[in-house]
């Protein structure tokens, strides 16, 4: 478990000095002409996303936070994004600009269903094992998955789409705090930053 913290606090780490001071990622109610220029900009590229650009976006307790990884706007980091078509399986990990870590080993096709998930103490050696994790940003805090949902709505040999909700718990060590996410969706390469 501290082997994993610390990996954990590493990625975050890195991901911090790696990052511009601009990273403003939450959207205000009230725009100006300038922002709204930007946003319909913002929706052109996520419509063509090519190459390493990527993004992540889901809501936590109310706040939706949008993740990308653009020339003009980086507060995404891809730690891995990888497809074992062999075995099936498909390997998501990033960091977001509040150095919050989504961690899923999931099913490369259709809907996987996670529940109770639970870390293994070695980093699991099992290639079909499914997995979702989440580390709070703010608490260095591990949740793992209750009941999390991931959808893979398109992939190929660049890219992977989709959409995920669900709940996260804490180790009871860790407090036990339970955590919601909704509207979650990525599109991503397979390439690291």
């Amino acid at each position: 478990m501290m082997t994993r913290r610390l990996f954990y606090l590493l990625t975050c780490l890195i991901f911090l000095f790696s990052c511009n001071s601009n990273s403003a990622t939450d959207k205000a109610s009230t725009q100006d002409s300038k922002t709204t220029s930007s946003q319909e900009n913002d929706n052109a590229i996520d419509k063509n996303l090519s190459g390493t650009h990527g993004i992540f976006s889901y809501t936590v307790n109310g706040k939706h936070i949008d993740a990308r990884n653009y020339v003009q706007q980086s507060n995404l980091f891809i730690n891995e994004v990888s497809n074992d078509a062999a075995n099936g399986m498909l390997k998501i990990e990033v960091t977001t600009n509040s150095s919050t870590v989504f961690n899923f080993k999931i099913a490369n096709s259709g809907t996987t269903s996670i529940n109770n998930s639970t870390p293994s103490p070695s980093g699991n050696l099992d290639k079909e094992t499914k997995e979702a994790s989440y580390m709070d940003g703010k608490t260095y805090r591990n949740h793992y998955a209750v009941s999390v949902t991931i959808t893979i709505s398109s992939i190929d040999a660049n890219r992977v789409k989709g959409t995920f909700s669900g709940t996260y718990k804490a180790d009871e060590q860790d407090g036990g705090d339970t955590v919601t996410i909704t509207d979650g969706s990525f599109d991503l390469p397979f390439e690291k930053n």
